[in-house]
């Protein structure tokens, strides 16, 4: 590199950190308005009682929606749906326990926005779920961390946006906030957000996730407690990994922990929230998480078990980094994607594996047919269908499982975390010989 090449890339790196410190500056007055005090007065009464734990489309859950909308309301944030009445209502078809028939519920994301004040197509979406598991056996399972913690701080990030707004430093971006239902059914209400796009999912700058930020992990409790996990920074945009680094060390400077961070994590925390709804149309994520405890989905998932100090700094971070993102000039670079290489089965080679398989190491049979052009298998008695994708001729994947399955000859072998499992098939009866399609 030449000096003059040199002193312009000197030039140019100074000139970059400068702007984005000052946007940082101008950020932390309004940082400040998100306070532990508040967040713990939300938190009391999102996860006591009343709200019965949370339950996809049960009158506790209505009860968390009516919350979430009166608050935005109270502050004068617009919604962000198509009715203007700040839902986007839905009806979802959920898993019956086993044994048990899927059952439809009608049930509602939570929409809200401030609008960009020079980019207003341009979208910072920011996501928490707003349900939990309800109730069980008459104990309220109030979820306090899981997601209580996250829409708190939705709320408050978003008084702290509309204070800045109120004051004429509004966001250049669309900032969107996304309470979305049925995660704890199978990322339900992201998964339809992603298929009915209130805002064009091309025009989505970033997906900030944030799920269960209001704990310290146990095995962390004598370290370190000023952290939060990330997970997905680096996943689609080395741009938005380095605004983040850079984000929170010019603001909380707290230690961004990426232990989770890995694709192939056998905790699969990746595919476990909402942001994989929006990370596998395309989108970069971010993925907020502090760890699960001992009161992961029990009743004594309560608010008095909040750090609320932790609570603070961590909100402030995300808020920070969405107001980053969004007074940027550029919006985040996504990185080039290798071209993906599909391995293509004719539905007739398909129709070689179908049956049902049982293995004499577990009680559980797996149904294996073709649905909508694919490979798919689902265990017997249970509603959890799982669509598999061809990796060679005989051999399927299931990312967000992180299966592998393997035929050959009569015999399935399912491998998964480490594990391999080898399965018969069952031989049909005279009925079933023909198969199983599912068109």
């Amino acid at each position: 590199m030449n000096k003059k090449l040199l002193s312009l890339f000197v030039i140019t790196l100074i000139t970059i950190n400068f702007s984005f410190a000052f946007q940082s500056s101008k950020a932390k007055k309004f940082a400040k308005t998100i306070t532990e005090k508040e967040l713990s007065e939300h938190l009391y009464i999102y996860a006591s009682d009343e709200f019965e734990g949370r339950d996809t489309g049960a009158p506790g859950q209505k009860k968390a929606v009516e919350y979430i909308r009166n608050y935005y309301k109270s502050i004068g944030v617009e919604p962000g749906d198509l009715e203007g009445d700040y839902f986007q209502e839905m009806t979802l078809t959920m898993r019956g326990r086993r044994g048990q028939k899927p059952k439809t519920v009608e049930t509602e994301n939570v929409i809200a926005i401030i609008k960009g004040s020079e980019k207003p197509d341009e979208y910072v979406v920011i996501t928490a779920h707003l349900d939990h598991v309800g109730v069980t056996d008459g104990e309220i399972y109030n979820g306090a961390d899981d997601d209580g913690s996250g829409t708190v701080a939705l709320l408050e990030i978003a008084e702290a946006f509309k204070k800045a707004a109120d004051k004429g430093k509004g966001p250049k971006r669309s900032i969107v906030f996304l309470h979305v239902t049925g995660e704890e059914k199978g990322l339900l209400g992201s998964a339809y957000y992603a298929d009915n796009p209130v805002y064009p999912l091309a025009n989505t700058v970033v997906n900030l996730n944030v799920d269960m930020i209001g704990r310290i992990d146990p095995t962390r409790r004598e370290k370190n407690r000023d952290y939060i996990y990330l997970i997905g920074s680096d996943h689609d945009s080395v741009d938005l990994h380095n605004l983040s680094e850079q984000t929170n060390a010019e603001s909380v400077n707290m230690t961004l922990d990426y232990r989770f961070n890995d694709k192939n994590d056998p905790n699969r925390f990746y595919y476990r929230s909402d942001h994989y709804n929006f990370a596998k149309n395309g989108i970069p994520i971010i993925f907020y998480f502090t760890g699960t405890h001992a009161d992961y989905h029990q009743p004594s998932d309560t608010p008095d078990k909040i750090e609320y100090d932790l609570l603070e700094m961590r909100s402030r971070l995300i808020f920070y980094t969405a107001w980053n993102i969004a007074n940027r000039d550029k919006r985040i670079v996504v990185d080039p994607k290798p071209e993906k290489t599909s391995f293509s089965i004719s539905k007739d080679d398909l129709k070689k594996f179908h049956g049902l398989y049982a293995s004499d190491l577990m009680p559980l049979k797996f149904e294996v047919y073709t649905k909508d052009g694919n490979l798919a298998m689902n265990p017997v008695g249970m509603d959890q269908e799982l669509v598999l994708e061809a990796t060679s001729k005989n051999t399927f994947k299931q990312e967000i499982a992180g299966m592998e399955v393997t035929f050959d000859k009569g015999s399935m072998k399912l491998k998964m975390q480490g594990r391999e499992i080898s399965f018969k098939a069952v031989p049909p009866t005279p009925k079933d010989a023909e198969g199983t399609d599912i068109e």
